[in-house]
């Protein structure tokens, strides 16, 4: 039986899928199986994988012989029902991966008799090739230790990282004996599920605080480059996961952070439906807090540090006023500025608004949420014979963030009245 079964999703990425495995058949750790998992591709992608498997006995080929309804779950969970190992990990099969990072996420889980290992990793940009922090870098530095017991302050603060699989291992037997698998249907996102069915069933959760896999994003064909009404299926696993919770008794403590999960997928989406899906995305939205009570909103709210604009929406929601909810997404927005991407992250990194917020913390922000933005103030200082360094991006972002809160001011004179004294009392 090896240590570990690595499973590798694919699905025609005939031009990324070489550099995959070799990165995974590379692996320092040599006691894995390698199982392959091809969701009926119609390119080069299944030849590919055969070629590989021919060349190395570790690596087990599974070519379904077309395209699923449930797409990557299908496919990880085919993985899955032939996995041998004492620990699972995951790979796409169009990322990159460190060839110490099972070795190393193995070591942790073992030495912590772990049921779940965690790396960092970073996004890489197809269309450029640059490299960038996830949403989640600055959650890190929240965590004090390299070891956690999930008792349920630990699991509330782990089901806020992203919820990717392919930067962990997981013990198999925590799979099995609980019956997790990714849920299958006609949606997208099929790892947040999963991610809270493992987090809530775990004993502890050891850490690799090194950066180990390059997740591609941008890449054509990709999920997240859908802007259309295919998004709103993610708000499926809201109910998914909250009929778990209810069947698990775990609803009395976890329903606020799903709520708060939730809000988060409605400000992205929203800010890319186009007016024609409005409502359409409004009856889902009014449908999901139609479950909760307004405890449970309030909790949701002021637990996932959400700003004007989503309480806004929020209490548009909740009247079922679709009017306003169109309103709010009509008009010019601070909240869905630059800077206040960059300040929610700020405000989301462990670091207190009371206390010194560094350069170093200002201009990661800063990176992440729109690394063109930096580029093109360096390129002006450039020109202009001028080094623009981090603290001068501090500086630009705290006169922009107080210019622009008076803006709002002036923009959502109609926020709610408990935002406007959170807001001045800040």
């Amino acid at each position: 039986m090896p240590r570990l079964s690595v499973i590798v999703t694919s699905y025609n990425i005939e031009s990324y899928l070489d550099q995959c495995l070799g990165t995974i058949v590379g692996q320092t750790l040599r006691d894995i199986e390698i199982i392959v998992v091809d969701d009926g591709s119609t390119d080069s992608t299944p030849q590919i994988i055969e070629e590989w498997a021919a060349r190395d006995d570790r690596i087990v080929p599974v070519l379904l012989a077309e395209n699923t309804i449930g797409g990557v779950a299908s496919a990880a969970n085919a993985g899955m029902d032939r996995a041998t190992g004492d620990y699972v990990g995951f790979a796409d099969g169009d990322d990159v991966y460190d060839v110490r990072m099972f070795e190393l996420l193995l070591g942790a889980a073992l030495d912590h008799d772990a049921d779940l290992a965690m790396c960092q990793y970073e996004l890489l940009d197809d269309t450029d090739g640059s490299v960038g922090p996830p949403a989640d870098a600055d959650r890190w530095g929240e965590l004090h230790g390299d070891v956690f017991d999930l008792d349920i302050a630990a699991r509330k603060q782990f089901l806020r990282f992203v919820a990717v699989p392919w930067r962990k291992i997981y013990r198999r037997s925590l799979l099995e004996d609980n019956a997790i698998r990714f849920p299958v249907g006609d949606y997208f996102y099929e790892d947040n599920p999963f991610h809270w069915f493992t987090l809530l069933n775990a004993n502890r959760v050891a850490l690799v605080r090194e950066v180990l896999c390059q997740h591609r994003v941008a890449r054509l064909g990709q999920t997240m480059g859908a802007a259309d009404e295919r998004l709103f299926k993610i708000f499926q696993h809201h109910d998914t996961i909250l009929q778990w919770l209810v069947a698990n008794d775990l609803d009395r403590e976890y329903r606020a952070n799903l709520l708060a999960w939730a809000m988060s997928q409605m400000e992205w989406i929203s800010s890319r439906t186009p007016p024609e899906l409005r409502q359409t995305l409004f009856a889902i939205l009014r449908n999901l807090f139609g479950q909760h009570d307004p405890m449970t909103v309030r909790r949701a709210l002021d637990e996932g540090s959400k700003g004007t604009r989503a309480r806004a929406l929020v209490e548009a929601i909740t009247a079922d006023d679709l009017d306003q909810f169109n309103a709010i997404l009509d008009r010019p927005s601070a909240s869905a500025s630059l800077v206040d991407k960059t300040l929610h992250h700020l405000r989301t990194s462990g670091v207190k608004e009371t206390g010194r917020i560094t350069a170093k913390y200002a201009y990661n922000s800063l990176r992440r949420t729109a690394p063109s933005a930096v580029k093109a103030m360096r390129r002006v200082g450039r020109s202009s014979g001028t080094d623009v360094s981090n603290q001068d991006l501090m500086f630009a972002i705290m006169v922009l963030e107080r210019r622009l809160e008076e803006l709002e001011q002036g923009l959502h004179p109609d926020a709610p009245q408990w935002d406007r004294e959170e807001r001045a009392g800040r």
